[in-house]
């Protein structure tokens, strides 16, 4: 079945600057990006770019709000958590369309990128969703579960979360048989976009160069899909 709002979106997110994808008709020249798992890939969705925009942000939660209603049914929700960082913005404008009574949030420990923490108290019984703006593998979302119980075992977590914008299936193995509802699937509109660890990377095997951080140097990766040779210093 076609998601044709997902689809709509993904087409406005890329005439807007927020996707980079590997320019293989121009040969290897360019760079090409680390994600945040560790793994190399050819292309890249910088989600800020859109949802900086206060009328993209507002779009997207509506759209998202929608989807979790309709999954909700007649359960009232508690608690809406963000995740770390981009994640947080997003859940503030999402929780009042959907009629939580709370807003809250994890943070990430130390420099640690995969350990996060809940430092709000949420009483016995009450329900709380997890959301993000963008989830390649869902396990950011699943770590924010795990963060939230820790310090509050008597919370209940809803059996599904939610994302503006998936790179994975609605069923990741890393969310443990909780479902991810998405407002832009990948997967659905058939985007794939390879993902390799380091040492298998083709990209590297052919002299492009991997770069971390991406979102720090955006305008210059972007740069690279008409310029491959556009300078762009290396940050691994």
């Amino acid at each position: 079945m076609t998601d044709d709002l997902g689809s709509v979106l993904w087409e406005t997110m890329k005439r807007s600057g927020a996707v980079w994808e590997y320019p293989y008709q121009k040969g290897f020249l360019a760079p090409h990006p680390v994600l945040r798992s560790g793994k190399h890939s050819d292309g890249f969705v910088d989600t800020l770019q859109y949802l900086s925009v206060v009328s993209n942000l507002t779009q997207a939660a509506r759209s998202l709000a929608k989807k979790l209603k309709e999954k909700l049914g007649d359960i009232e929700i508690d608690w809406v958590i963000g995740s770390p960082m981009a994640g947080i913005t997003f859940a503030t404008v999402v929780a009042p369309m959907l009629g939580a009574r709370r807003i809250a949030f994890t943070e990430k420990v130390g420099g640690d990128n995969k350990k996060l923490t809940c430092r709000f108290s949420i009483p016995f019984g009450e329900s709380f969703l997890v959301i993000e703006e963008m989830t390649t593998t869902g396990a950011t979302l699943q770590r924010g579960i795990e963060a939230v119980l820790q310090n509050n075992s008597g919370a209940t977590p809803l059996d599904f979360v939610g994302a503006f914008l998936t790179r994975c299936s609605d069923f990741p193995p890393e969310l443990k048989s909780r479902e991810l509802v998405p407002v832009i699937s990948l997967s659905k509109l058939g985007v794939h976009y390879g993902e390799w660890k380091t040492g298998n990377c083709p990209l590297c095997k052919q002299g492009s160069k991997p770069i971390e951080n991406c979102k720090r140097i955006w305008p210059a990766l972007l740069r690279t899909m008409k310029d491959p040779t556009y300078p762009i210093e290396p940050t691994c």
